[in-house]
């Protein structure tokens, strides 16, 4: 392996505009979403006429589009709305930063206002009395990010409280989630009073991450540095994972870092694996770093047993783990959490169902990994313990 500098290279530099690739709204739009777009400008074009919108649910799974797209439409909406004399702003707030009722609130007063908050602060009340004054001046269109946070830790009274403002003032609101059953944790009083319109976000198919990432690598890379070729292989592995756009191009990005490194101009096809698996396993051991160290035994378990593995053997498995690490095993309970937990991570496969020689349902256990891949992170989570 040769020794790299920044001088060595950027003299074999293939990017034009690295910040193309990574760009959420670029200048020229996004690629595709026709219908989501059409159904995003009718529910919201109302604004334009005066009245406020009734909130819209726009769900999907990450990296479907549903952040870009909204924030774009709200530009656009923000540009008409001047041709049509009408004081729009609009509010962007993202929940897994300001999980609470409170910190919504202040700071929606914050983005709107030039008000002060003294620093022994004030109460819930007091916000939603200043918000009142300030949005009866001018329609305010919100966008809540990530709400699932927010309604999880916090519940729903902001969007209560949002549902009474459409009614008495004008103020509108895009609700995105990434989780599907989002509109279950509302109380029946905030169904009954939130928008019931919901936008459903599908993970792109292999055709539409082809358009993406082509559109992309124009703008990023100097001509005939990435083929059709490398587009469509990177497209098909993202698009049977999941079909996330903001992977498949963590993947063309990784690609061509790795053909810097090796000196070429261009991105072969050879380079699409390097780079997957380099990530798969980068993400991998980010993401059990972070684990507590009983969860580490565990998932050292599972690294260790080949095929699938299910809830009673795991468990049977983790305490011998436990013993030759010289801890206490926790209850099965607990264990059993931790599977599920992992499941929604995406370090382990897990679905419950009927297994014929235990005689009862179980939650059975897949690691969808190759061996390699397998070997090197079983001797990582070993030395993190």
């Amino acid at each position: 392996m040769k020794k790299l500098t920044f001088e060595s290279v950027l003299r074999k530099a293939i990017y034009k505009n690295r910040n193309a690739i990574y760009d959420l709204v670029p200048p020229e739009g996004l690629v595709g979403r026709i219908k989501e777009r059409n159904d995003l400008v009718m529910e919201l074009s109302p604004i334009l006429l005066g009245s406020p919108v009734s909130s819209l649910f726009v769900y999907g799974t990450p990296g479907t589009g549903k952040t870009a797209l909204s924030l774009q439409i709200a530009q656009e909406l923000k540009r008409e709305s001047k041709k049509h004399h009408i004081s729009l702003k609009t509010v962007y707030i993202n929940c897994s930063e300001n999980r609470t009722a409170y910190a919504v609130l202040t700071e929606l007063l914050h983005q709107l206002s030039n008000t002060e908050i003294p620093k022994t602060g004030w109460s819930t009340k007091k916000v939603q009395q200043e918000l009142k004054k300030v949005l009866g001046k001018q329609h305010v269109l919100v966008v809540l990010d990530e709400v699932d946070y927010l309604l999880k830790e916090s519940g729903d009274d902001v969007l209560y409280w949002f549902s009474r403002m459409h009614q008495d003032d004008k103020l509108s609101s895009v609700v995105i989630s990434n989780d599907l059953r989002v509109y279950d944790y509302l109380t029946p009083r905030t169904q009954s009073s939130f928008g019931r319109v919901k936008l459903i976000f599908s993970p792109y198919t292999a055709d539409e991450l082809r358009a993406i990432l082509g559109h992309r690598a124009k703008h990023a890379f100097l001509p005939n540095t990435v083929s059709k070729a490398v587009v469509g292989k990177i497209a098909d592995i993202e698009s049977e994972r999941g079909g996330d756009a903001r992977k498949a191009l963590e993947l063309l990005d990784a690609c061509a870092k790795l053909a810097l490194a090796r000196g070429r101009k261009t991105i072969t096809l050879d380079m699409v694996n390097a780079a997957d698996k380099y990530l798969e396993q980068d993400i991998l051991l980010k993401t059990l770093t972070g684990l507590t160290k009983h969860q580490k035994i565990l998932y050292l378990t599972l690294l260790k047993n080949k095929g699938a593995s299910y809830g009673p053997t795991i468990f049977n498995k983790y305490c011998k783990e436990c013993t030759a690490f010289k801890v206490k095993p926790l209850s099965e309970r607990r264990v059993r959490s931790f599977l599920i937990m992992f499941n929604e991570l995406g370090l382990v496969h897990a679905e419950v169902g009927w297994v014929a020689h235990l005689k009862k349902k179980a939650r059975k256990i897949t690691l969808l990994m190759d061996d390699a891949i397998r070997n090197t992170i079983r001797k990582r989570v070993r030395d993190l313990i």
